[in-house]
C-alpha cells in the first residue's frame, strides 16, 4: 500500500456526489473560466435561486471536486477531470455514420481501405481480406468539430498517444498501474482468440486498478521506440505524424522471434529502399540494430 495515497472518498461516495444535476452544472461553470468565482457569481451561472439549496448542493463538491479560498471558488484538479470526462462524449454521445473510404492501399492485400463507425469506437481496416489495422474504443468526442474525412487520422493519433500513455505504465481509464507482457500464441498468458497460424509474438497490457486490458502487435508497439522513430527521422519521416496503416513495413508478419529463451524479436524496418533490423527483448528493449 502506497504511504502517499490517503483516500479522502470511496468511489460509492465519489459517484454519489456527482448523482445531482446542480452539482455538475456548478463543475461546468467553474471549468468555463479562468479565475475564481464569488459564491453569488456561481449561483448566477448555474441558474439556482435558492440560495440555501444552492449552497447545499456547492458545499457537497468543496473539498474534493472544488476549491475555496478568499478569492473563491475553482475547481480542483478531480474536478475539471470530471468535467472532461463527460465532454469527451463518452458518456453522452455514440459514433455512427457511413464508412470512409481512404486513399491508402491495403498493407495486407493491396485493396483499398476504409474507415467505420461503430457505436463506441472507429475501425480502420480492408474489407477485401478482412485485415484490421485499428480497432479502438474512442470517446466520441473526439471527433466533435471535425469531419467525417479526419476521422482516420485522427484515430491514429489518438491511438498512438493512449499506446504511449501504456508503454510509460499509465492506464487511460484509471490512470492505474499498467504491466505490459510479451507473449507467444502457445504461452498460458496468450488469449482464447489468438491463433498460432495468424499471430506470432504480441504485447499485452494489463491494468492493475481497473478492468482495461489491450492487446497490440509489436511492430505497432515500437514505432515509437527512440531507434526506430529516429531510423525514421533519418529519412525525413515523423512517425507522429505519420498514419501507421501508410508505414509499409508495419505489415502482418513483421515480427520474428528468433530466440525464445532469453526472448529474441526481430522486426525489418524499411525506409526508403533502407533496411535495419531491429531485435528487441522481452521488455522492448533495443539488444541489437544492424543494417540488412
Amino acid at each position: 500500500m502506497s504511504d502517499v495515497v490517503v483516500e479522502r472518498l470511496s468511489p460509492d461516495e465519489a459517484f454519489e456526489l456527482m448523482a445531482h444535476e446542480t452539482r455538475f452544472r456548478i463543475l461546468r461553470a467553474l471549468d468555463e473560466v479562468d479565475d475564481p468565482l464569488a459564491f453569488s457569481e456561481v449561483r448566477k451561472r448555474v441558474g439556482v435561486e435558492d440560495p440555501g439549496q444552492f449552497n447545499y448542493h456547492l458545499g457537497k463538491l468543496v473539498g474534493r471536486f472544488v476549491r475555496e479560498d478568499d478569492e473563491g471558488y475553482r475547481l480542483t484538479a478531480a474536478g475539471r477531470r470530471v468535467v472532461g470526462a463527460v465532454l469527451s462524449g463518452g458518456y453522452t454521445s455514440v459514433l455512427e455514420g457511413d464508412p470512409v473510404p481512404m486513399d491508402v492501399p491495403c498493407l495486407n492485400c493491396g485493396a483499398p481501405m476504409e474507415t467505420r463507425f461503430r457505436e463506441d469506437g472507429i475501425t480502420v481496416g480492408c474489407d477485401d481480406c478482412d485485415m484490421t489495422f485499428a480497432n479502438p474504443d474512442v470517446p466520441p468526442g473526439i471527433l466533435e468539430d471535425r469531419s467525417r474525412e479526419d476521422a482516420p487520422a485522427v484515430v491514429d493519433r489518438w491511438s498512438k498517444q493512449l499506446m504511449h500513455a501504456m508503454t510509460y505504465g499509465f492506464c487511460d481509464c484509471c490512470d492505474g498501474p499498467v504491466e505490459e507482457t510479451v507473449y507467444l500464441p502457445d504461452d498460458d498468458v496468450a488469449p482464447d482468440w489468438v491463433d498460432g497460424e495468424q499471430f506470432d509474438v504480441r504485447v499485452r497490457y494489463d491494468c492493475g486498478r481497473c478492468s482495461q486490458r489491450w492487446d497490440s502487435l509489436i511492430p505497432a508497439v515500437v514505432v515509437a521506440h527512440p531507434a526506430v522513430a529516429g531510423f525514421h527521422h533519418e529519412h525525413g519521416v515523423d512517425v507522429r505524424k505519420t498514419p501507421m496503416w501508410e508505414l509499409d513495413w508495419l505489415r502482418a508478419g513483421a515480427a520474428t522471434v528468433v530466440d525464445e529463451d532469453p526472448l529474441r524479436v526481430e522486426v525489418p524496418v524499411t525506409v526508403d529502399d533502407e533496411t535495419r533490423v531491429f531485435t528487441f527483448d522481452a521488455d522492448l528493449d533495443v539488444v541489437d540494430d544492424r543494417q540488412k
